[in-house]
Order: C-alpha cells, then structure tokens, then sequence
C-alpha cells in the first residue's frame, strides 16, 4: 500500500510556528513524496533477528527471544550474527550482507534488530541504499539502529518501527510490551500513543509526519545525505549518558544545518544517564530549553527511551501532537 503525503507549502518561517490558540497546524512536506506500510504482523509469522552494530550479551538475546515467542512470533537468528570484531558484530562487509538479506528475505515478516551500540553507519556507507529499492518490511530497533530506521523511512521507503531491540526486551516494562503488541498486530485506523505523565514546553497543537531517535544518531546523519527531510514533521528525539553540553552541541548542529527548518512539533522522550541529573543546568532542563526556543509545540518527558520504559513509535506515520493535554495520536494505521 502507498500512502501520497499532502502536497503542502511552507509559508512560515520556523520562529513565527506557534499556532494560534484553538487551532491546528498542519504539516507541510515538498515536494509531493510518498511512503509505503509494511504488512502487519499475525501469530506464527517468522522474525529474523539482525545485529549490525555491536555484539551483544547471549543471556539477554535469549530473553529477548522469549518475549517475542510470547507474541506468537518465531524468531530465527544465523550463527553470524554472533560474530565479534572489536566493538563490532562481525567485518563491515559482513554485517552489510546479513542486513541486505534480511531485509530480502521471503520467509520472514519482520526484521527485530538485536542490539544497538555503534556501526550502523558502517553498514549504511558500505551498501548505501536507496529506500525505493527495498519491499517495505517491519524493522524494529532503536539507538544506534536509528540510522537504519530513519534511512528506510525517507520519501520513497517505508514506515519502520522505532521500539525496543531484543536484548531490551527482557527489562521492558508491561505498559510498553503491551502497546507494542497492540501496534505490531492490531487492526486500528487510529490510536493514542501511551506516552505516559508528560510535561508541555510549548502548547498547542499541529499535525505533521513522525521522524526521531536518539538525539546522538540524527545529529550525526547531518550532512551524511541519509538523513530524510523534516520539514513538516513532529520529531522526537531521546539519549543516553551524554552530559548537557554534548546535547546542546548536537541541538545547535542540527539547527545550524537547517534541520530543524518547518519541524512542526517535538516530543521530549526520556535522557537516561544523561548529566547532570538535577538543577537549574540539568541535561533534561538543557534540552528542554532549547526546545522551547523553537517556538512550536513541545513536550517532554514522553516515555520512550533506554530504560524500562521504550513506547513504540512508526517513524513516517500521520500524527497529530496536542502538548497542552501532553497527548500524541496516531491518524492513520501503521501497517497493511
């Protein structure tokens, strides 16, 4: 199924995007793009289980294999994927191959990153490939795996799912493994996203396309040519162990590259570990802040991130983000 997106103009600058008490914004995305949805997930569908970055603990992966199980699903992983190379899972060349066949594979239905790290930019830059090309297939992950996720989300790709890897299975808290479920197998025309007890930055409300991940990743897409356009969008962004002004560093990068050009709207998740953890200067206030000068509708605190808590959310859907009551709904399904 491909979905057209809104041929929309731009006719504001990103300082004068606060809208109007009682009103909705809506994004604006040009050129006339479109974006195609994976089909959704049924019990007995085959998962195969991918780890292009960094090696990961075994004890955990098997975990994580169990909670998947407990969906009905039936995970499959190659004797490769346990390879380790330094900091790596395996040669670059090798890593690429595992991830091109996965994402070709009949046989299976989903593509479940096992762990985030580092070297999904690796593998990027060594089969650099066009969204286009690929049939749209669920790919779950997160962190590190951001690359991946928003690469094959871009104008011409499909929507990806950016949600908890396999070895964060095992400590996801209820809330989130069940609003998965309802995201990977239910069939809904639209849905509130359980983000949790947030705070309001920036009220209002504006509808615009769901692109984000971790705060460190995107920055460095900047200037790569993998980073999709997010004119248009509601971005949400998360991190972990990065002091305040690391975060800052890669706000302003973002901002001085023009990135954040026409962002509709921005979701705050979770900074676990990041420092220091309270005060005036804290790396939550930091982000926040610099949020806030952005002049569109914001909140924080969502529940999505690197802890216990890691919502799922499809990066490419229709979303409409309401900061004054802290809610975020999904306007279109996510899957055919």
């Amino acid at each position: 199924m491909r979905r057209s997106w809104p041929r929309w103009e731009i006719t504001a600058p990103l300082s004068c995007c606060t809208p109007r008490a009682g009103r909705i914004s809506f994004g604006r995305m040009s050129p006339l793009v479109s974006i195609r949805k994976p089909p959704r997930l049924r019990k007995g569908d085959r998962v195969r289980l991918v780890a292009p970055a960094s090696p990961f603990d075994r004890k955990l992966m098997r975990q994580g294999c169990e909670r998947i199980r407990s969906l009905g699903l039936e995970p499959v992983v190659d004797r490769e994927e346990f390879q380790r190379r330094g900091f790596l899972a395996g040669t670059d060349r090798s890593r690429a191959m595992r991830l091109v066949a996965a994402l070709h594979e009949e046989q299976s239905k989903a593509v479940w990153f096992i762990r985030g790290g580092y070297g999904s930019c690796r593998v990027l830059d060594l089969v650099r490939p066009n969204p286009a090309a690929y049939p749209p297939k669920l790919l779950i992950g997160f962190s590190d795996i951001t690359f991946l996720l928003m690469t094959f989300a871009a104008p011409g790709g499909f929507v990806t799912v950016h949600g908890p890897v396999v070895t964060q299975l095992p400590r996801l808290g209820r809330s989130s493994f069940s609003w998965l479920k309802k995201l990977l197998f239910d069939d809904w025309a639209e849905a509130t996203v359980p983000l949790g007890n947030t705070r309001t930055i920036r009220g209002g409300r504006v509808r615009g396309f769901l692109y984000g991940g971790n705060l460190s990743i995107i920055a460095s897409m900047a200037g790569t040519g993998f980073l999709p356009p997010l004119a248009g969008s509601i971005l949400f962004i998360e991190d972990t162990g990065e002091p305040a002004y690391r975060l800052d560093r890669m706000l302003m990068q973002l901002k001085c590259s023009g990135a954040f050009e026409n962002v509709m709207g921005v979701v705050v998740g979770r900074f676990e570990g990041c420092s220091p953890a309270g005060g005036r200067y804290s790396a939550r206030r930091v982000v926040e802040d610099f949020v806030a000068e952005m002049g569109i509708p914001a909140i924080s605190n969502a529940g999505f991130g690197h802890g216990r808590v890691n919502t799922a959310l499809p990066i490419g859907l229709l979303a409409e983000l309401d900061a004054d009551r802290g809610r975020l709904d999904l306007l279109e399904p996510a899957f055919r």
